[in-house]
C-alpha cells in the first residue's frame, strides 16, 4: 500500500474543489483530531478547508453555501442534495483484512429532491472496487417518505448480491451511527444501527476480499438520488487491529 495521502474531492460534472484528505494508518490529517488505529479512511471534517495545503479555497463555502456545520462531534459535511459529493480515491487498497468496518454518523433532513424523476432513494454513500472486468459497490441509500428506510446494497465477488434494510421508522432526524461489519473469516457482513444488530448477509462485499478503489459520499452518479443531511465521522477500518 502505498504511504502518500490522498484528497478527497466536493465535486460536479463540470468541476471539483478540495474539502478534505484520507488517513492511512500511520499518518495525520488536519481534519482528524483523534486519528483511529488501523483506519484505511477517516474523514472528521474538522478543522477548515484551508489547512489541506496548497488550494485557493474559502474555507466554509462553495459557490456560496456551506460546507461544513456543527456535527456529532465538531463539525459534519453538509450534504445539500445539489448533486455534489465528497469523493476519496483509494486506488493501492488491493484487498483488506479479514474483519472490516464501515460506519458513520448521520442526520438526515426532512427534505424531498426537488428534480426531475427524482430517485425512490437517496444515496448517501458509495464504497467502489474493480474485481475482474467489474465495478462493485456497496450503497447506503435512504428510502424517500415519511418512515425513511435505511439500506445497504453489496455484490459480492460471483456476483451476488443482498440488501439489508433497517424497519421504517428507524431513522428518524436526529443523529444515528451505521455500521456495516464485514468478517470474511465467518463470511458474514452485519448491518448495525445505534450499536444494536439489525440484519445480517452470508455475502461478504467484493470491495473488501478484492479491494476498493474509491468512496463517494453525498450521493452516487446523480442529482436525482443525492442525500441531504449531515454525515460525519466517516471511518473505514481493519477491526482486526483492536479485536472490535
Amino acid at each position: 500500500m502505498s504511504r502518500t495521502a490522498l484528497v478527497a474531492v466536493v465535486a460536479t460534472a463540470c468541476c471539483a474543489v478540495l474539502i478534505a484528505v484520507w488517513l492511512i494508518p500511520g499518518q495525520k490529517s488536519a481534519h482528524v483530531t483523534a486519528p483511529i488505529e488501523g483506519a484505511y479512511v477517516q474523514l472528521g471534517f474538522e478543522g477548515t478547508v484551508d489547512t489541506i495545503g496548497e488550494i485557493d479555497l474559502h474555507p466554509q463555502s462553495v459557490d456560496g453555501k456551506a460546507v461544513f456545520s456543527a456535527g456529532k462531534t465538531g463539525q459534519a459535511y453538509f450534504a445539500q442534495g445539489d448533486g455534489r459529493y465528497v469523493e476519496i480515491k483509494t486506488p493501492d487498497m488491493i484487498s483488506l483484512s479479514e474483519r472490516v468496518d464501515i460506519s458513520f454518523d448521520i442526520k438526515a433532513e426532512d427534505w424531498t429532491n426537488p428534480y426531475e424523476k427524482s430517485a425512490p432513494v437517496k444515496t448517501v454513500a458509495v464504497v467502489s472496487g474493480k474485481s475482474g472486468d467489474r465495478i462493485r459497490h456497496v450503497i447506503f441509500n435512504l428510502s424517500n417518505g415519511e418512515e425513511p428506510v435505511l439500506s445497504v446494497a453489496m455484490e459480492d465477488v460471483t456476483g451476488s448480491k443482498a440488501r439489508l434494510a433497517s424497519g421504517p421508522g428507524a431513522m428518524t432526524l436526529n443523529w444515528h451511527q451505521v455500521r456495516l461489519v464485514i468478517d470474511r473469516t465467518s463470511e458474514k457482513t452485519q448491518l448495525y444501527l445505534d450499536g444494536a444488530l439489525v440484519t445480517e448477509t452470508g455475502i461478504v462485499p467484493a470491495v473488501v476480499s478484492h479491494g476498493m478503489d474509491r468512496v463517494k459520499i453525498g450521493t452516487w452518479y446523480r442529482r436525482n438520488q443525492a442525500f441531504r443531511g449531515l454525515l460525519d465521522n466517516f471511518v473505514i477500518r481493519d477491526a482486526m487491529r483492536d479485536g472490535a
